[in-house]
């Protein structure tokens, strides 16, 4: 994604709110697939999802996916659902660093996403309701999974976080590759 400010300095944080299953369409739920995500902290939040300028370790917490688990495993120890930004961890000497690892072990399908950006929005779709979808469908709660690599979300009120302003002149570039594979 690119983005270049006219006139003024602009706070741009593009994302992409892409779902997936790998299961396939209207295969089920996302809980018994493994994640793992590059990220040893998050940008913790208030009542309203607003984050606190504070960051914490995902160590010994249900945010923890330094190594991969099933979606599912520890999603009860939350309020129902996964719904926060990942600190990531610079995982290569490369532009672009590995950022998470997805597995459907019924399909055998993994996908790897990797990206320039700080952050990554880890979403499990806990407040997806009965919604139809394709071929008539119904898409239910857990029905897929969003990670969208961004900047820090709220960055502009938050001065411990890095800046997502962008002066005229200067170009926003955001890199995300998916990698597909299947065994």
């Amino acid at each position: 994604m690119i983005a270049k400010p006219i006139d003024k300095a602009t706070p741009i944080n593009l994302a992409q709110h892409t779902y997936w299953n790998l299961g396939g369409h209207d295969s089920g739920d996302i809980l018994n697939h493994t994640v793992q995500i590059f990220g040893s902290s998050i940008t913790p939040v208030d009542d309203k999802l607003i984050p606190t300028g504070k960051l914490q370790s995902v160590k010994n917490t249900p945010y923890d996916f330094l190594t991969p688990k099933p979606v599912g495993s520890q999603i009860h120890d939350l309020p129902g659902l996964y719904d926060i930004n990942y600190v990531l961890d610079k995982t290569g000497q490369n532009h672009l660093s590995k950022v998470a690892v997805v597995r459907d072990p019924v399909s055998g399908r993994k996908m790897e996403l990797w990206s320039d950006q700080v952050g990554l929005q880890y979403y499990t779709s806990g407040m997806l309701g009965d919604t139809k979808g394709k071929g008539g469908a119904m898409y239910h709660k857990y029905g897929g999974i969003a990670l969208e690599t961004q900047g820090f979300p709220d960055s502009v009120n938050q001065p411990s976080f890095p800046s997502q302003i962008v002066k005229p002149g200067q170009t926003y570039k955001h890199i995300m590759v998916y990698r597909f594979t299947a065994s």
